[in-house]
């Protein structure tokens, strides 16, 4: 848990100093948001793939791994910043390899859950992980912001691949009885298939993970609209500050919350309402010329975001085997990582196009739509979720 946590700080360090740099050397929007990219894409492509893999080979080793090779990047990244002779090019192929081994990294991780816990622990530990990451999320940029400042982006990077230590020096330092993996005859591209199939048979995680899909295709990319916002309530950088700290406070609250669940029991339908919930927060907000109430419902969709996601990883998590694990939570890896940039960039061109308040409100119904769609079958019953597991 610390190593992560500084890990993470890290990691958010890094996005803001890699963006405001991207940004420095080509004075782009369309730039930044290719960086951007660059680092998300290839979740598309090589999650699945890696998720076969972390179903065939030792999971911590793999972690390892992608830790070792998440840290010379960013090596790489804070030398060619410090020496003077980064160029736009490298930093699109070095934000491209960061992409890759994200890729690899993630669906190791959410697998290795089950080896670190015990089954009735894994929800509240799944929880504590949402908490860890949204505080990152405060810490890390906010100490980029300072460190950018005083010394320039190389220093942020180079912190970044400090904190990789930590987590290297944790995974070493955990005594975790090896898992055997059963051979596997099928190819790569059946096993995917296996798992896509596992997924599209049990209705509860198929419908859990269309939502989650729908809330970061519509329902994230407020975070990219958040300067609009504090724009149009004439507060300026500070007013900013305030709202992504609030969407934080919100997240945190929510998954402290989960974290001192019992048990799982309900949390399908309460991903579906927190999307609810959220999407109405985000038509306000879209709308809203009082700064009191933009805090309040950024802090309503920080908390519904952030319950919907812990919920579908949960739920995902508890009712897999582990000869499965690697592979369906790589879908998830798919849906976190890959479709908030897509969300983003659609949410971009329509608020230059419609203006940031229809573009948000217009996100909050689709996600609304799309959570009422996932809870209700087609006569208009709640949908049984009792073949969950």
């Amino acid at each position: 848990f610390v190593g992560q946590c500084l890990s993470v700080s890290g990691t958010w360090a890094q996005r803001v100093a890699q963006a405001w740099l991207a940004y420095s050397l080509t004075h782009s929007s369309f730039y930044l948001g290719l960086v951007t990219f660059a680092a998300s894409a290839p979740a598309f492509l090589l999650t699945p793939l890696a998720g076969v893999l972390a179903d065939r080979v030792d999971r911590r080793r793999m972690l390892l791994w992608t830790q070792i090779f998440a840290m010379l990047q960013a090596a790489a990244l804070a030398i060619a910043a410090i020496k003077g002779f980064i160029t736009p090019n490298w930093l699109l192929w070095l934000a491209t390899v960061q992409g890759i081994v994200t890729a690899f990294d993630n669906p190791a991780r959410q697998a290795f859950y089950s080896e670190m816990v015990q089954p009735e622990d894994l929800s509240n530990a799944i929880a504590l992980n949402a908490s860890l990451v949204n505080v990152a999320r405060v810490v890390g940029p906010a100490g980029a912001g300072a460190l950018v400042a005083i010394w320039g982006e190389g220093i942020c990077f180079g912190v970044n691949a400090a904190s990789f230590l930590a987590v290297i020096v944790a995974l070493l330092m955990m005594k975790i009885a090896p898992v055997k993996r059963r051979a596997s005859s099928v190819g790569r591209w059946e096993a995917v298939q296996e798992g896509i199939a596992f997924v599209r048979g049990k209705p509860a995680l198929r419908l859990m993970l269309l939502n989650f899909s729908v809330f970061n295709l519509a329902g994230s990319p407020y975070l990219t609209l958040l300067p609009i916002q504090a724009a149009r309530l004439q507060g300026g950088p500070a007013a900013l500050g305030w709202l992504v700290s609030a969407s934080g406070i919100g997240a945190i609250v929510c998954s402290l919350v989960l974290a001192s669940r019992a048990t799982t029991s309900g949390l399908p339908m309460a991903s579906f309402v927190a999307s609810i919930v959220a999407g109405l927060a985000l038509i306000v907000l879209g709308y809203s010329q009082n700064f009191v109430l933009s805090l309040l419902t950024v802090m309503v969709i920080g908390g519904g975001y952030v319950l919907t996601l812990a919920a579908t990883q949960t739920v995902l998590q508890t009712s897999v085997g582990e000869l499965m694990r690697g592979r369906v939570m790589s879908f998830y890896s798919v849906v976190f990582l890959g479709i908030p940039p897509v969300g983003s960039l659609i949410a971009g061109m329509a608020a230059e196009r419609f203006q940031s308040p229809v573009t948000l409100a217009s996100g909050g119904l689709i996600c609304v739509l799309g959570a009422l769609y996932c809870a209700f079958d087609r006569k208009g019953r709640v949908v049984s979720y009792a073949q969950v597991s």
